[in-house]
């Protein structure tokens, strides 16, 4: 099996797994994940290496802003950010954000990153894709589009890494192993087979999930673990063990490892090698 192949059977095993249609899920996702996001470091630890990369009143390309945890404060920098956003709910929270700190200079795609890619002309400083690709099967065909239009590209993924207390939880109350995402050891492997070498760090940020309330907890977690309303204290107490008390919050705290992937367009292309190039 070749690296691309590899990608698109884990893409396609995670989206067997899921139990809502994708625009369900980030629907309920979207005022969560914008909460989510101010809990955790991802941003503060990666936002001053893809500063560095921007001159002023550059172009930015990004695929899949999300609420605009990158959007926003690139937008302070950039003279235009054209944002590829194929969710709805996550769509209508950047709006607010956006309107809320005055950026009008910002376009909004609501495409599939596959579509818009296709569409779109010129030239960008930057083309920026934070926690955005696990579910692109067409990975090769992106990647070749944003190296076309960009001399930067920044990718921000996981290494697969798992945290204990998720696989616990799913085995269960599912009965199963979670479906860990397309991921970077995935990820670079197609980028070899393309005829690209890129620079990756390997960071470690926090994974912390935090709630209201426990019940809130309880009816975030639910639907992924597939409980039934007869589950629900027994749900209940299992998260519980999982938790700290934060001020009135109550948390999940943790870290994850993740790749930061920079292909420099000038030095990080090569040609692809082939079978007839021998050992």
């Amino acid at each position: 099996m070749n690296a691309l192949a590899a990608w698109q059977e884990r893409v396609a095993a995670c989206r067997a797994e899921r139990n809502n249609a994708d625009e369900a899920m980030w629907q309920r996702l979207a005022p969560w994940y914008d909460q989510w996001v101010q809990q955790n470091d991802y941003v503060d630890l990666v936002l001053p290496q893809i500063q560095r990369l921007l001159r002023p009143e550059a172009r930015v390309l990004e695929i899949g802003p999300g609420t605009g945890a990158f959007t926003l404060p690139l937008a302070h920098i950039a003279g235009e950010v054209v944002a590829i956003e194929p969710s709805e709910g996550m769509r209508a929270v950047l709006a607010r954000n956006l309107a809320a700190e005055g950026l009008d200079h910002v376009r909004l795609l609501p495409q599939r990153v596959e579509d818009a890619l296709a569409q779109l002309h010129g030239r960008y400083d930057l083309a920026l894709a934070s926690h955005s690709l696990y579910n692109v099967p067409d990975i090769a065909e992106v990647v070749r589009a944003l190296v076309s239009l960009a001399p930067h590209v920044v990718i921000l993924m996981g290494t697969g890494h798992q945290q204990a207390w998720l696989g616990r939880l799913y085995r269960r109350f599912k009965g199963e192993t979670p479906c860990s995402p397309a991921h970077f050891g995935l990820f670079y492997d197609v980028l070899l087979e393309m005829g690209i070498y890129a620079d990756v760090q390997i960071l470690w940020t926090s994974a912390n999930y935090v709630y209201d309330s426990v019940e809130e907890l309880v009816e975030w977690w639910a639907p992924r673990l597939g409980c039934a309303d007869g589950d629900r204290d027994a749900l209940r107490a299992a998260m519980l063990e999982q938790t700290t008390q934060q001020g009135e919050k109550i948390a999940i705290l943790g870290q994850q490892r993740a790749a930061l992937i920079h292909i420099d367009a000038e030095r990080s292309l090569f040609a692809p090698a082939t079978a007839e190039d021998g050992d």
